[in-house]
């Protein structure tokens, strides 16, 4: 497809010149008349509007979205073991404060227990 360059002269004397994108231009004759172009949104729309057609007339399945793990999910991975190291750090702090705990009661019992004597 041709690069269609407009050039004019401004108000102060100065050129402006602008390209004209495939998109936006309309050949009347020549080689380009008869080819049709597109945007990208009018792509995409045009390829929606064949798929539900498709899907009306039952050539074509609804496919319900979300219901089948197409990608293999790195982010669910990643998580999983985030949630593991947590849940490991969380479980070895509370593991510690419990035996502290019961050394803290077994010092405590020994030291009251230390000032009776013996019979």
């Amino acid at each position: 497809m041709p690069i269609v360059t407009l050039s004019a002269d401004g108000g102060n004397g100065q050129t402006i010149s602008t390209n004209v994108s495939s998109n936006e231009a309309a050949f009347v004759a020549g080689v380009f008349s008869q080819s049709i172009i597109m945007s990208d949104f009018n792509l995409a729309n045009l390829a929606v509007m064949r798929e539900v057609a498709s899907m009306k007339n039952g050539t074509t399945a609804f496919v319900l979205p979300g219901i089948q793990i197409l990608v293999f999910p790195v982010g669910l991975v990643v998580m999983s073991v985030w949630l593991a190291v947590g849940l490991a750090a969380y479980g070895m702090g509370t593991y510690d404060r419990y035996n502290f705990r019961e050394q803290y009661k077994r010092r405590s019992a020994r030291a009251t227990k230390a000032g009776t004597g013996r019979i």
